[in-house]
């Protein structure tokens, strides 16, 4: 060992020295340890901490249960566009995301006007640090939503707890605004088309049926059987009375051919009838049949486009109603208001440092002299030195 190891050595022999010695007296520890459990169980007390909080419940921003509940008024397929248009509930969690957002943050800061010269807090970034571990916001059952804030003035933290509800609230309604904006664009996007699509449809259908003298599909095809019926009728009544006629009157008979005259109008009538044709009063029964699949497509078209204006229609009246009531809407329910928790509060970092302080003391009077820890730490320290 050269010489400027012992001194170095020696040196922080002689320093350490007067340290290990009071560390290593037992009265002096208990001193120390007496000490220091009367400071941190003055500081579990004192000072008071308040914890302040408000429990609310966010209202459905997205108003979605309104729109389908008047969407499905026209059954069937109409609820998928209700779904659609509805864009369903929000999550609790996004509820908590916006209340935890830092916009929140930043409004409750300059509601209580904390950062300035002679405010609490030079910079805005310094008091968002200290405003995130003053104040929790949680959700509890049924999606409740529970905001803290524990400090060590009863004022402040009531004060701080409702800047954070007024916040909140103000950022819920502008996430509201901005599905009903969004809404209102897609629907009103899509009201236009579906005016345009049944305006084609139905033009494309009335010129259809004055082409071709068309009434309704079911009015139509039932007007061209009731003929039809009606001639096959009056075909076998006259066919009777021929039948009759001929028994009793002779082949010249005027009477005689007169009813065959009729009953070969009626026969040319119904082979008319078997044949594609389109007279003065519309189509006959075969014609019908061949234009049926068209006209039935045209209809289905034209009764499907006047489905989407429906819905779109009513989608539309909805969302006015929607922006009408966002524009006095609160967004959130208060079930309780800030207020201070009745109970007395601790400080918690002052309980654990009780407890890590008995955890020492436990190690240092008990285990250590228990196990000889300190007895084979002394004798070790001069064999070491001596092999140096």
């Amino acid at each position: 060992m050269n010489y400027a190891d012992r001194v170095s050595r020696s040196g922080t022999s002689v320093n350490r020295a007067p340290v290990v010695a009071f560390v290593e007296n037992a009265r002096n520890r208990r001193i120390v340890y007496a000490l220091a459990a009367i400071v941190l169980a003055v500081f579990v007390f004192f000072p008071r901490p308040f914890v302040a909080r408000a429990t609310l419940v966010p209202q459905d921003t997205s108003s979605s249960a309104g729109t389908n509940t008047m969407l499905t008024l026209l059954g069937g397929q109409s609820q998928n566009f209700a779904s659609l248009l509805g864009g369903g509930r929000v999550s609790n969690d996004l509820y908590l995301i916006i209340g935890r957002s830092d916009s929140v943050a930043t409004d409750v800061i300059n509601r209580l006007n904390l950062v300035g010269p002679s405010r609490p807090y030079s910079t805005v970034e310094r008091a968002k640090v200290k405003l995130a571990k003053k104040v929790d916001i949680h959700l509890l059952l049924g999606g409740v939503m529970e905001i803290e804030t524990r400090t060590h003035d009863a004022k402040y933290s009531k004060e701080l707890t409702a800047a954070y509800v007024a916040a909140i609230s103000k950022q819920l309604a502008s996430f509201g605004r901005q599905l009903i904006n969004n809404k209102q664009l897609i629907v009103e996007r899509k009201f236009r088309d579906a005016s345009a699509r049944v305006a084609a449809a139905e033009a494309a259908l009335n010129e259809f049926r004055r082409r071709n003298n068309l009434a309704e599909p079911d009015a139509e095809l039932g007007q061209a059987l009731a003929l039809r019926t009606q001639l096959e009728a009056q075909l076998q009544a006259k066919l009777v009375e021929l039948q009759m006629t001929s028994q009793v009157r002779g082949p010249e008979s005027a009477e005689l051919q007169a009813l065959q005259s009729e009953v070969g109008t009626l026969r040319s009538q119904l082979a008319r009838t078997a044949r594609p044709a389109i007279t003065a009063g519309g189509p006959n029964v075969a014609s019908l049949g061949a234009l049926s699949t068209q006209y039935l497509n045209l209809y289905r078209d034209y009764r499907f486009a006047q489905a989407l204006y429906e819905v779109y229609s009513r989608s539309t009246e909805q969302v006015a109603v929607e922006q009408l009531a966002s524009e006095s809407a609160s967004y959130v329910q208060l079930i309780d208001p800030a207020h201070l928790d009745a109970e007395r509060k601790l400080n918690t970092w002052a309980i654990a440092a009780l407890a890590a302080l008995a955890l020492l003391i436990l190690f240092t009077e008990w285990y250590a002299p228990t196990t000889g820890l300190w007895g084979r730490r002394r004798s070790s320290g001069p064999e070491q030195d001596g092999a140096a």
